[in-house]
């Protein structure tokens, strides 16, 4: 069986004084999944965004890539051969902003060796099958390039074209063995989780493109200020109409999104294959990430996906790992795939167990409780709240327990013992000895109107109230009082790894109460209490 890893969104030289901490993680997670897997893996690929600008020099960004190259396959252990494909980040400034450049890609391909095979150097022409010397690998390997956008100055997006799907179709079609194929891209042939209704979120430094992409592109095009309608890939329909149409069984690779998910999609034909997709998180940053897309209250772990791939078989492993403080060293080694090969077709089978290595702290429990009452600061439109918070660990770690308390714009918060209120949002450490109690006013939207005002007719007609958990908890309740319409409440699980978000029964204590309780809850989770809003008499 071959045994790939698959890097994607790196975004080299975005973040020096970070980055190099997360390098040296990701060496470190690569060194102890070869330990598990008690192999070298056969064949690395780089499915796009591997700088983060189009911009940068492209003598010091592809000495930076070699040298990161050269620690990722000593730590393989062996010289494998790597695929890299562009991402919308190595062709565009911000990986949003054109016009598109292949000057970056061009300079890495003329620097390689023959190990390495660059694709997205023969624009306009954008797909290739690697040839088999190359990668000596039981299966057909078909490199695009959908970053290609030659007009147009703001877009994330990329193309999937017909024309260049069949040409790399007639390079395989007849050909034996019945191998399966495997697709190598950057953009995603269907939405994402979590990032699919996501706003996109420019770099700070430059004010001028926020404001743009905030409030021009959303008022020229709807929904433009979204990342699913600026970010896509154009043709995706198509395309995987086409890689259905090619009568065997397909695995895509691909990045962008920074989550990793994986989908199924059969054949509705009996001569069509299956395809098989399957997306991978970021090895080069931590990606940010917020409930109430606010401000940054997590922080996902990077990651990569380990592929086994085989004539038979497909088993692929999301594998993310810790960079800093407590979690620093830690793997969780996450099941995306499982699934036998039937010719063109693919078969599931039960997903074996997460697994977490050197598991870190564990609380007894993490509870909220909130109180809501009508604002006397803010207005009707608006919830004021008493919050009461309990971390208890199990042992002695962690010591400390951080955590930002967030609200509608204007809202401020008052903690125990305070005399002046602070303005949002405030970071905090949660006692860990005893409950922690602190008041927001105006911290939660009560009216559609307000809703309508601060986030804009688009947005959706509930409130909600989320608890993080950041480590295993014994017990996890988060609990909501006050709410005029309790009866109409419902609640959601997050996990914030693979984005997926899933119903939660949730208990209604009395009138205007309700929980969500989940025992033995695991880390990285989000619980979550919507309700709606009231209407405009």
């Amino acid at each position: 069986m071959s045994l790939i890893v698959q890097l994607s969104d790196i975004h080299l030289l975005s973040a020096p004084d970070e980055q190099e901490p997360i390098f040296e993680a990701l060496i470190e997670a690569l060194e102890k999944m070869r330990g598990r897997f008690k192999r070298s893996p056969d064949l690395l690929v780089i499915t796009g965004d591997v700088f983060d600008t189009v911009s940068v020099d492209p003598a010091r960004a592809v000495a930076a890539f070699h040298e990161l190259q050269g620690r990722v396959l000593a730590a393989m252990g062996e010289e494998a051969p790597t695929i890299v494909v562009p991402g919308n980040h190595d062709r565009r400034r911000l990986g949003l902003l054109g016009p598109h450049r292949d000057d970056l890609f061009d300079h890495l391909a003329g620097s390689v060796d023959e190990s390495t095979f660059v694709h997205g150097t023969n624009t306009p022409f954008l797909s290739s099958v690697v040839p088999h010397e190359v990668h000596g690998q039981p299966y057909w390997i078909i490199a695009y390039d959908s970053t290609y956008l030659p007009r147009g100055l703001v877009s994330a997006g990329g193309v999937l074209r017909q024309e260049d799907l069949l040409h790399a179709a007639a390079r395989i079609d007849g050909y034996e063995p019945d191998w399966p194929v495997l697709f190598l891209l950057h953009h995603h042939l269907v939405p994402t989780p979590l990032t699919d209704v996501g706003h996109i979120e420019p770099k700070e430094t430059h004010p001028f493109l926020q404001w743009g992409v905030k409030h021009v592109l959303p008022a020229l095009v709807a929904n433009a200020d979204r990342e699913e309608l600026t970010m896509t890939a154009l043709g995706a329909g198509t395309a995987l109409s086409t890689l259905h149409s090619l009568g065997r069984a397909v695995l895509v690779l691909h990045g962008h999104k920074h989550y990793a998910t994986a989908r199924l999609l059969h054949g509705m034909r009996g001569d069509q294959g299956d395809v098989l997709i399957v997306s991978a998180g970021s090895c080069g940053t931590a990606q940010p990430w917020s409930p109430n897309h606010t401000r940054d209250t997590a922080r996902l772990w990077p990651s990569f996906n380990v592929i086994e791939l085989d004539e038979a078989r497909a088993v692929v492993h999301d594998v993310s790992f810790g960079w800093k403080g407590t979690s620093a060293g830690r793997l969780v080694f996450r099941p995306l795939v499982n699934a036998q090969r039937d010719r063109a077709k693919w078969r599931l089978l039960p997903l074996p167990p997460t697994v977490e290595e050197e598991e870190g702290p564990v609380l007894a429990c993490n509870r909220a409780f909130y109180r809501l009452s009508e604002s006397l600061h803010a207005g009707e439109g608006r919830w004021d709240y008493r919050c009461v918070r309990e971390v208890i660990p199990r042992a002695d770690r962690p010591q400390r327990y951080i955590e930002t308390v967030e609200g509608a714009d204007g809202a401020t918060v008052l903690l125990d013992g305070d005399k002046r209120p602070r303005e949002l949002p405030e970071r905090l450490e949660l006692d860990l000895s005893a409950p922690t109690l602190f008041d927001v006013k105006g911290g939660v939207v009560r009216s559609l109107t307000e809703s309508h005002r601060l986030f804009g007719l688009r947005s959706a007609p509930f409130s909600s109230i989320a608890l993080m958990n950041r480590y295993r908890s014994e017990d996890t309740v988060l609990g909501v009082d006050g709410l005029p319409a309790a009866a109409e409440a419902f609640a959601s699980m997050t996990d914030l790894g693979t984005g997926l978000e899933s119903p939660a029964p949730l208990e209604r204590v009395g009138e205007s109460e309700v929980r969500l309780t989940r025992p033995n809850c695991p880390p990285r989770s989000l619980l979550r209490i919507y309700w709606p809003l009231t209407r405009p008499d």
